[in-house]
């Protein structure tokens, strides 16, 4: 969906409306050496919390060894610095319930925003709701933070932001992989629940951050069905193209892995390239190659320039893509005539074409809140919003408790998926019920066509 269909609402400093944190627009110069100082602060933190001692904190706060930083970080040296351990509740004058917050992370305003809205969209529907309804032991806020562009540079600096918050029991998101990695070890040190819906790194599972979920499938889900979906259309000669990205990377190498495992398919190109607007050299690439098809795992803002490239040199190969680029915007930036018959793999539910009562019920209450239909992902801020909905009726309002409410879940239904969560240290807090869907574009709109299972019968 283009990104004039979302709304903004700005916020005067200090405070928090429904929704998003308006950073305001003082001098780049000042905003530069604040976010410097904070991005300082986050990171020696970072480091205090990983650092020398290995051994159990007192009230049994995680251990540095199960909080440690995402591989590249863990060669940073910084000064000592704090986390907060406490999460607490605090009631706000004149009102009779205390007040909880929820922190958000991801890229509102960026270009792939479009990706992430909607996951914010439905997790603040979800919340504004259950406060209209009475029946909760809190008031709920939702302080959702942007990383625009989705910067593991700005990442840091938020999630403190977020920590040192004592009202802030638990976070959605980060949104995408590669923040993901940065923020998630602040929040493990500080016992801060953070469930993603959308980053779908295969080895973000596997780092050890027992304060860590994931609320979708992972890459390896998406690249198997990718490939499966491919060699059941029958093609023989296959490009594979990622955005350098910690997601597109992780998911193209997942691909090409699947589909050089397969026989009499060819894996004609198999690159990285990174995001710009040019993409002539690629495309002459492939016109050497000439692929049956091509695959393409990155994001929506390059995807259809990369079609709309390919078809201007009159390559005619099968385009297709993953989660990261089914999006409206796709067939708006490409073009409707171009996009026809784009494919998509994603491990999303589309509530608005799901036939399941409750879905369609969250489709008739999203449209009516924000005026369209629900986009990629506002399904799944809304069963995670719904988690923590859930935890707060149980009476589990601090972060210790909603942490050990969330990891004991079991057999939670939701829109997409009924939870429960993998025990597994290789791939730990994974769903257990996952599923890939594939998606078309035909006549101007994305379609469903089905689980991968049926599509590839």
């Amino acid at each position: 969906m283009s990104l004039g269909f979302w709304r903004t609402e700005g916020l005067s400093s200090g405070s928090f409306d429904t929704g998003v944190v308006d950073t305001g627009r003082g001098s780049i110069v000042k905003r530069r050496l604040l976010m410097s100082v904070a991005m300082v602060a986050a990171l020696s933190a970072l480091i205090a919390a990983c650092g020398n001692n290995n051994k159990p904190s007192a009230g049994g706060t995680p251990t540095a060894e199960r909080c440690k930083p995402y591989k590249k970080a863990q060669a940073l040296q910084l000064a000592d610095g704090h986390v907060s351990l406490v999460g607490s509740v605090h009631a706000l004058q004149g009102q009779s319930k205390p007040t909880v917050k929820i922190g958000f992370i991801g890229d509102l305003t960026g270009e792939n925003s479009s990706l992430v809205v909607g996951s914010r969209d439905g997790a603040k529907l979800a919340f504004k709701l259950a406060n209209a309804a009475g029946d909760l032991p809190v008031n709920v806020e939702f302080v959702a933070l942007d990383n625009k562009n989705a910067l593991e540079s700005t990442a840091a600096p938020l999630a403190q932001q977020l920590i040192n918050d004592k009202q802030v029991v638990a976070v959605i998101g980060p949104a995408f992989s590669g923040e993901t990695s940065v923020a998630t070890p602040l929040f493990c040190r500080a016992g801060i629940t953070n469930i993603t819906p959308s980053a779908t790194r295969v080895d973000l599972t596997a780092q050890g951050w027992h304060t860590f979920f994931r609320g979708l499938g992972d890459d390896n889900q998406q690249s198997a069905a990718a490939g499966k979906l491919l060699v059941s259309k029958g093609f023989k000669k296959i490009a594979v193209v990622n955005d350098k990205t910690a997601y597109g990377q992780g998911l193209g190498e997942g691909i090409v892995k699947v589909l050089r495992a397969t026989s009499n398919v060819t894996v004609v190109l198999d690159e990285g390239v990174s995001p710009t607007t040019n993409y002539t050299s690629l495309v002459d690439s492939l016109l050497a190659k000439q692929p049956d098809a091509v695959y393409y795992a990155g994001y929506v803002a390059q995807a259809p320039l990369i079609l709309k490239q390919m078809r201007d040199k009159g390559l005619k190969a099968q385009f297709a893509s993953g989660d990261g680029s089914k999006e409206n915007k796709f067939i708006t930036t490409a073009g409707k005539s171009v996009s026809e018959g784009v494919l998509f793999t994603c491990p999303c539910l589309d509530p608005s074409v799901s036939s399941d009562p409750a879905a369609k019920d969250f489709s008739s209450k999203f449209q009516a809140e924000y005026g369209h239909l629900a986009p990629i992902y506002a399904a799944e801020g809304w069963d995670l919003a719904q988690i923590y909905i859930a935890a707060f009726k149980a009476g589990k309002t601090t972060r210790a408790a909603i942490l050990k409410y969330v990891t004991d879940l079991k057999d939670f239904v939701g829109l997409t998926k009924t939870f429960n969560w993998t025990k597994d240290p290789a791939a730990l807090h994974e769903p257990t019920q996952k599923g890939v869907n594939i998606y078309e574009i035909k006549s101007g709109k994305i379609v469903l066509l089905g689980p991968v299972e049926e599509v590839t019968k």
